[in-house]
């Protein structure tokens, strides 16, 4: 009896210990395998472009140049070409900004227009930089093998189409400049559910793919985008001149009195961002 008791004993000692080692095993898993057996959704990373239009004054015209040779350009020699040839000028400023852009920011007087873009429903979005524009005529080069064309447009809206994603500890952000047109494209699509029908409008683009450029974005990094002083009736005169407003008389762009910039600033959770972008005054617009 007394060995049998003994051997009693022992095996309860044996499955206790076993059901004890099974459960500290539970309570010192990793990490990683309790967020695998969690049933809370995980939370995409929100992705977000932060963006102002400044408007330089007429008098400021040789800042606005200036201001350039501070800037690093981007893309393949032949794109940069390209849109030089167009009037377009962008490269990448790091923080800290140069002094002169500085107290354009902090002149609200001079902000055009201001957002803050994310990107958890979306993947692309459309930045205005002109008003509507009735009508205009431009000198526009889509190759550097062919000759420049000249296309007129009614009815359109300038600005730049972007495209971001996230690439390691960076952003890749695509863009390129458009036009936007006021008419819209009328769609009839089935309702998610598929209960009904449902109609949608979408907004008709001229694109201009050969002009997209690629631009990688860190938490210090702006990209700035422009024109040049003396650009005239082209694609960069439209868009960030200021003397670009139609006239009833000439349908050309005319020469900028005063010029404009876009300064755009990624940002993502995992970049771990500089505030030293001043905040855009209100109404501050989220989409």
């Amino acid at each position: 009896m007394h060995w049998e008791r003994t051997g009693i004993v022992a095996i309860l000692g044996v499955v206790l210990s076993l059901a004890c080692g099974c459960w500290q095993g539970g309570l010192t898993a990793s990490k990683g395998a309790m967020a695998s057996r969690s049933f809370l959704p995980q939370l995409p990373v929100e992705l977000a472009v932060e963006s102002v239009v400044l408007a330089c004054p007429a008098k400021d015209r040789e800042e606005y140049d200036s201001l350039w040779q501070s800037v690093r350009p981007v893309g393949a020699p032949e794109s940069i070409t390209l849109w030089s040839e167009n009037g377009l000028r962008l490269g990448v400023l790091r923080s800290p900004l140069p002094a002169r852009l500085q107290q354009w920011l902090e002149n609200q007087s001079g902000h055009l227009s201001g957002s803050l873009q994310t990107f958890h429903q979306r993947q692309e979005v459309f930045l205005t930089t002109t008003p509507l524009i009735e009508r205009c005529r431009l000198r526009l080069s889509t190759d550097l093998a062919a000759p420049a064309v000249e296309k007129e447009w009614e009815q359109i809206v300038g600005g730049i189409w972007l495209q971001p994603r996230l690439h390691k500890r960076a952003v890749l952000l695509l863009c390129e400049p458009r036009l936007q047109y006021e008419e819209r494209h009328s769609w009839i699509r089935p309702a998610p559910d598929a209960s009904r029908f449902l109609r949608s409008e979408e907004p008709l683009f001229e694109r201009f793919p050969t002009l997209q450029m690629e631009v990688e974005l860190t938490s210090e990094d702006y990209l700035i985008l422009g024109t040049w002083s003396g650009a005239e009736t082209n694609l960069g005169a439209l868009l960030f001149g200021s003397g670009a407003s139609p006239a009833p008389v000439s349908p050309e762009v005319a020469t900028p009195s005063g010029l404009r910039l876009l300064l755009l600033r990624v940002q993502a959770p995992q970049l771990a961002l500089n505030q030293d972008l001043p905040e855009i005054p209100p109404p501050y617009l989220r989409r």
